[in-house]
C-alpha cells in the first residue's frame, strides 16, 4: 500500500513512468528511500529557517527561496546518486550494464523529487511558522 502511493508520487500516476526504470526502481524498493530522506530533509530544512536562523535579517522572502532551493537541489543529488548507486548495483550483481535510458530516467526522477521537495517545504512552511517571532509572515 504504502509502496504503490509513494511509486504513485514519483511517477506522478502514471504520467511520469518510465518503463524499466520505474520497473526497477519499484520492485527493488529504491523509491522508499529516497521519500523519506526527502521528506526529513525538507522538514530540516524548514525548521532550520524558522526557528534555528531565526533572524530579522533572515524573514526575508527571497531567503526563503534561497532555502528552499537548496532543499530541491540537495534532494534531486540524492535522488539521482541513490537511484544510480542502487541500480548500477543491482545490475551489476547480474552481469548486465545499466540500460542506456537510465542516465536520463534518473535525471527525470531527481526533477521530480526536486519538485516534491518544494511542496513539501511550502507545506511544512505553512504548518509550522506560526510560532516563529521573526518569519511568521514568510511566504506570505
Amino acid at each position: 500500500m504504502l509502496k504503490d502511493l509513494i511509486a504513485n508520487f514519483y511517477e506522478l500516476w502514471g504520467g511520469a513512468y518510465l518503463g524499466e526504470f520505474s520497473n526497477q526502481m519499484f520492485d527493488n524498493d529504491l523509491y522508499f528511500p529516497v521519500a523519506l530522506y526527502s521528506i526529513i530533509i525538507a522538514l530540516v530544512i524548514t525548521v532550520l529557517y524558522y526557528y534555528v536562523l531565526n533572524r530579522p535579517n533572515i524573514a526575508k522572502l527571497k531567503i526563503w527561496f534561497l532555502f528552499l532551493m537548496i532543499g530541491a537541489i540537495t534532494n534531486a543529488i540524492i535522488a539521482y546518486v541513490s537511484a544510480y548507486n542502487d541500480l548500477t548495483e543491482i545490475f551489476a550483481s547480474i552481469n548486465e550494464e545499466l540500460p542506456k535510458s537510465f542516465p536520463s530516467d534518473m535525471l527525470m526522477f531527481a526533477l521530480i523529487n526536486a519538485f516534491w521537495t518544494l511542496v513539501l517545504i511550502f507545506v511544512f512552511s505553512i504548518i509550522i511558522k506560526w510560532k516563529s517571532p521573526n518569519s511568521s509572515y514568510i511566504p506570505f
